[in-house]
């Protein structure tokens, strides 16, 4: 049993929460794909970043509109059918406008997206390169509309199961953060730095 909300709010957590979006846009022959994205919220908009090779993906800031999915999973719903059993979740579908973030705000906006994921960071790595900067298209999502839907982690038997034998519940399912493994060049003796030890996965 679903849900569906427009609440901006709950929207928003939904979005905060999650990193990666499956952005579904059409290349210049109309083709439907849909895109994984890295992103990180900004007010009412997304902000991605892409390779500056992605051609289908500039071209799609020509286009009058775009969508965008970010689906968290909660749990599985364990009923005593499989009818009634299910997946529990909350999904985000936004849809709205790209844009192009120009020179002179990409290098705010690609540090948005670095703090976004990890906090702290840009303190303790050096600045980004021009060349880097300029190898980078920065996009911007304007959302004009989005609508959350909810399965809650609940089970709903049939009045009939209710009553009978087996085992009905949820197992629940979260991002768990675990040991950090240093790179393969990183000498022994290097600390593990203050953002990558105050990481954890957000909670809904």
């Amino acid at each position: 049993m679903s849900e569906t909300t427009q609440n901006w709010d709950d929207i928003a957590a939904v979005l905060d929460q999650g990193w990666i979006c499956h952005l579904g846009v059409s290349d210049a022959n109309g083709t439907p794909t849909s895109l994984p994205m890295l992103y990180v919220r900004d007010g009412s908009s997304l902000v991605l970043h892409v390779g500056i090779a992605n051609t289908t993906l500039q071209a799609a800031t020509q286009r009058a509109r775009v969508s965008a999915n970010v689906t968290l999973v909660d749990g599985l719903v364990v009923a005593r059918s499989a009818f009634h059993s299910s997946v529990a979740y909350r999904s985000v579908t936004v849809g709205g406008t790209l844009s192009l973030i120009d020179d002179s705000d990409k290098s705010e906006a690609l540090e948005r997206v670095t703090e976004g994921l990890l906090p702290g960071r840009l303190e303790e790595i050096r600045s980004m390169t021009s060349g880097e900067v300029r190898g980078t298209v920065v996009l911007r999502l304007n959302i004009k509309e989005a609508v959350l839907r909810h399965s809650p982690s609940e089970v709903h038997d049939s009045p009939s199961d209710q009553n009978g034998p087996g085992w009905a519940g949820v197992i629940p399912i979260r991002v768990a953060a675990e040991t950090p493994i240093p790179a393969a060049d990183v000498a022994s003796d290097t600390p593990l730095p203050q953002s990558v030890q105050r990481w954890s996965p957000p909670r809904g």
